[in-house]
């Protein structure tokens, strides 16, 4: 009886063992069914521009948090998490640092398997700019940054086509970002390298190997980098690309290089002919238009001799307007009137249409317009 009671307990051990082996076994194929649909689910999210390093990236953080956000929410946070990572761009601290915990580790991990393709935006920031000081007495070849060159095309028409690749990803790049991290986006979308070269006030800018830009800017323009890229991304976007017969400038509708901050100036400037025309045609006015296009209007006073001074208008580096006051005009509503004054001119010269903006070697600023 006892040996009974015995064999009967071992059997329903095994019974229940078998049942469990089966849930077991059947909650292993459902995990790998779903396994398999969220890994489908994600690849989905690839955009046709995305970049391979960009989405290898934004990739690995959906899989990480698949199962914690819904579909429509974790697709915004991977695009934050990927602004923050990649073009080091800042949000709220809150939303900061909840971007950094979802990612936490996720960058790193690339970091060491791509060999430092990737760079968490805390350590970008942490990196200084070259001070002109620090390139005097370098090598001409210490003072080109370090970068590496893509493969040669096969003909100009082959990499001419990467250029329109190049515009339609940059068309396509979020603009409430900074000119510098949309042209990063919109470069690595393509494949391609780009850097700044910045000695005092001379920038020349590189796409791959070819210059594309080339501008040497006044002592009065503070925000030399700004206009340049600025400038090189409106003439992206606004015209027809192309490498010249020399093999060495990529040149916008045949424009050299060392002209192309010049006629985006220009090209501008028609731009709020419109705007112009229907608004007021004063200081106040001119400058929320130029404001549309990416320029400030500033205004430069500089004492004379005597009680005398001289007013110039200037906007992205651009001398527009300059007038030499008497000692009666130098008051402040004065001076305020005549400004309103020099802007009318200004506005009805743009309406003309007519306008041609030319390199200049005034001290005061690097562009005139050409009478």
């Amino acid at each position: 009886m006892h040996l009974f009671n015995q064999n009967s307990t071992t059997f329903r051990h095994c019974t229940v063992i078998n049942r469990n082996m089966e849930v077991i076994g059947r909650s292993t194929i459902l995990l790998s069914i779903f396994q398999m649909g969220k890994l489908e689910d994600v690849e989905a999210e690839k955009k046709v521009w995305e970049s391979d390093d960009a989405w290898e990236l934004r990739r690995a953080f959906m899989l990480a948090h698949y199962d914690d956000y819904p579909k429509i929410q974790l697709q915004c946070l991977s695009q934050l998490f990927i602004n923050v990572t990649l073009l080091g761009c800042e949000y709220s601290e809150s939303l900061m640092q909840k971007i950094r915990t979802m990612g936490a580790g996720i960058a790193a991990s690339k970091d060491r398997t791509k060999s430092g393709n990737y760079v968490k935006a805390s350590v970008a920031k942490k990196r200084q700019a070259v001070k002109p000081s620090d390139l005097e007495g370098a090598s001409d070849e210490a003072k080109c940054p370090k970068i590496e060159k893509s493969p040669e095309p096969a003909n100009s028409e082959a990499f001419n086509e990467r250029l329109e690749q190049l515009k339609s990803s940059l068309a396509q790049t979020p603009h409430h970002l900074t000119g510098e991290q949309m042209m990063k986006a919109a470069t690595n979308a393509c494949l391609m390298k780009w850097y700044v070269k910045k000695v005092n006030q001379k920038v020349e800018i590189h796409i791959d190997r070819f210059v594309v830009f080339r501008h040497t800017f006044s002592q009065y323009c503070v925000d030399v980098n700004d206009c340049a890229i600025n400038a090189l991304i409106e003439s992206i976007l606004s015209c027809d690309m192309a490498v010249n017969d020399d093999g060495d400038e990529i040149r916008f509708n045949g424009v050299p290089a060392d002209e192309c901050y010049a006629k985006s100036v220009e090209r501008r400037l028609l731009k709020i002919k419109s705007g112009i025309a229907g608004g007021p045609q004063n200081l106040k006015g001119l400058s929320t238009q130029l404001e549309s296009v990416n320029m400030s209007l500033i205004q430069n006073a500089k004492k004379l001799e005597g009680w005398s001074q001289q007013l110039d208008l200037v906007t992205a580096d651009l001398l527009i307007g300059s007038r030499i006051l008497s000692s009666t005009e130098c008051t402040k509503p004065a001076m305020a009137s005549i400004a309103d004054e020099m802007s009318s001119q200004v506005c009805q010269l743009i309406l003309g249409g007519t306008i041609n903006v030319v390199n200049s070697i005034k001290s005061h600023s690097s562009l005139e317009f050409q009478v």
